[in-house]
């Protein structure tokens, strides 16, 4: 197989390779929930925003490319739709005017997504704008788009990753050891703990746009995706950490937590958490999501600030003499997580034989 420096490349209009339809949902309100996925022009979950019923419109047989029209942060980026789905107004739906691999159109999402840095809210695509839209593609000896090569080499892709996946799978199963049966959460004894008596609360430090230098250090912020990682910035100052738990001060996403055992800066968007009996990786896991399961006491206008964190109570299992159990919620994410990693190798086995992969760079 070619690599792609040596194939022939030509940019050709989306016009030219696709009718364009626009997405008709609107009054988001009025619409019940279901089975269909409505595609909104999201930035993350492959656009689908939703699951609906009775659409006005539902596009069928899928192998279909929706393209963002606008959007804060995802204009411009398209993804790839498999099956029967609805479009609300802000999404164009790119149906293929030829018989198209739908891993060649995997393939195309992923070149038509390298130009969504030039849209945004003030310049989003309009159906004209979206039509004069070129993909630099690789060709024919002809000029014509070559679907079979882009659905080849999105192929080698696949089967190269899910090996690189296989082999993390495989070394996570070895590092977490084997599964210890526990009692059930419902067996075990339970008891509220406020969070200064278990953990330090400590403010972050503002990094603005225009101070921002692109570098390796995750910059923990308020964002509820991604672990909480804005950036990666090459800035510092003191609030350096390690070992630690983000929480969201504010905006949709507070009270989100996230555990970070790298060295990370923090924003003044969150708050960071250190416990002070235990640097275990899986207990910290643990206690994130019993933080998260107070959010129903927080919004935009109730903000969780540093004293509101410190006196923030939580359920936590104990001992017998009454202190957080930290073994227990050690081994119990430990679980878990072994479970999930056999899963998800059972469900990697099932699509590849690991020694068919190849790699083409």
């Amino acid at each position: 197989m070619q690599s792609l420096k040596e194939k022939t490349w030509v940019s050709i209009s989306l016009d030219s390779m696709f009718n364009l339809e626009r997405g008709k949902e609107k009054n988001m309100a009025a619409l019940m929930e279901g089975h269909i996925p409505l595609v909104s022009a999201r930035k993350v979950n492959n656009g689908v925003k939703n699951f609906i019923a009775t659409p006005t419109k539902v596009i069928k047989g899928g192998n279909v490319i929706s393209l963002n029209n606008d959007g804060d942060g995802g204009a411009g980026l398209a993804y790839y739709q498999p099956s029967d789905f609805a479009l609300d107004t802000h999404v164009t739906a790119l149906h293929p005017k030829n018989v198209v691999p739908p891993d060649a159109l995997l393939y195309m999402t992923a070149s038509i997504s390298k130009q969504h840095s030039i849209f945004g809210h003030g310049r989003s695509i309009s159906l004209p704008r979206a039509k004069r839209i070129q993909d630099m593609l690789p060709v024919t000896n002809s000029g014509e788009p070559d679907y079979k090569y882009m659905a080849e080499y999105t192929k080698q892709k696949r089967l190269s990753l899910i090996n690189k996946y296989r082999v993390h799978a495989q070394k996570r199963i070895a590092d977490l050891g084997e599964i210890i049966e526990l009692p059930s959460l419902n067996e075990i004894e339970w008891k509220a703990f406020v969070i200064k008596d278990i953990a330090d609360v400590y403010s972050g430090h503002d990094i603005y746009a225009q101070e921002r230098i692109d570098g390796t250090t995750p910059l923990v912020t308020a964002v509820g995706t991604n672990n909480g990682i804005g950036h990666f910035i090459g800035n510092e100052n003191t609030s350096r950490a390690e070992k630690s738990i983000s929480v969201v001060r504010n905006g949709a996403s507070v009270c989100k937590a996230f555990y970070h055992k790298y060295s990370a800066l923090y924003g003044n968007d969150c708050r960071r958490m250190k416990l002070k009996h235990s640097d275990s990786e899986f207990a910290n896991l643990f206690i994130t999501q019993m933080i998260e399961m107070q959010n129903k006491a927080f919004s935009y206008s109730r903000k969780l600030g540093t004293e509101r964190l410190q006196n923030l109570r939580i359920m936590l299992p104990v001992t017998d003499d009454g202190t957080p159990d930290y073994e227990y919620m050690e081994q119990y994410a430990k679980n878990l997580m072994l479970r999930k990693y056999k899963q998800y190798l059972a469900y990697l086995d099932s699509k590849v034989k690991p020694d068919t992969a190849t790699t083409n760079d």
